[in-house]
C-alpha cells in the first residue's frame, strides 16, 4: 500500500533514481530537500527543521532521517559536504556529517513544488480550498 511517506521515494528498490526520477516525492524526502535548499546542514538539525516546518506533522526518528539522507544521496540529490566555516563547534561526540543539496536535488525539489502548486490550483477549482494563502 502506498502512502504519503513512501510514494515516489527516490532510489528505492525497483524505482528509478537519479536526477531524472519522477515526482511525486514522499513528504519526508521533499521536506528534507526544502531544508537543504536553505543551505548545508547536519542530520539532527535537518530532522528538527523538518519537524518545525511541518508543525510536527512529520517527525522522523534519527535513524529514519539517516536512511532518507542515504536514499537521497543514492539518487544524486544530496551530497555529503564539509562543515561550513560558520558552523557551531561540536562540543561532544563524533564530528557532525554535513549534507548539501545538489543541482539535481534542487531540480527535483522544484519539480515537486510545481506539481504541488498544480494540485493546489486544481483543489481551488473544485472549491476544496479557499483562494489566497494557505495556513
Amino acid at each position: 500500500m502506498t502512502n504519503q511517506h513512501t510514494a515516489g521515494r527516490a532510489g528505492g528498490a525497483g524505482e528509478a533514481g537519479g536526477a531524472g526520477a519522477a515526482v511525486p516525492l514522499g513528504a519526508t524526502d521533499f521536506h528534507v530537500l526544502m531544508v537543504l535548499a536553505e543551505g548545508a546542514s547536519y542530520g539532527y538539525s535537518i530532522m528538527k527543521a523538518v519537524e518545525s516546518h511541518t508543525g510536527g506533522a512529520i517527525s522522523p526518528e534519527i535513524g529514519s532521517m539517516y536512511r532518507t539522507l542515504a536514499r537521497l544521496m543514492a539518487a544524486g540529490w544530496v551530497e555529503e559536504t564539509g562543515e561550513p566555516g560558520d558552523a557551531p563547534a561540536t562540543t561532544r561526540g563524533l564530528p557532525r556529517r554535513w549534507y548539501a543539496l545538489t543541482v539535481a536535488g534542487r531540480a527535483a525539489a522544484r519539480a515537486e513544488a510545481s506539481r504541488l502548486a498544480s494540485v493546489v490550483m486544481l483543489a481551488r477549482e473544485r472549491s476544496l480550498l479557499p483562494e489566497g494563502r494557505l495556513r
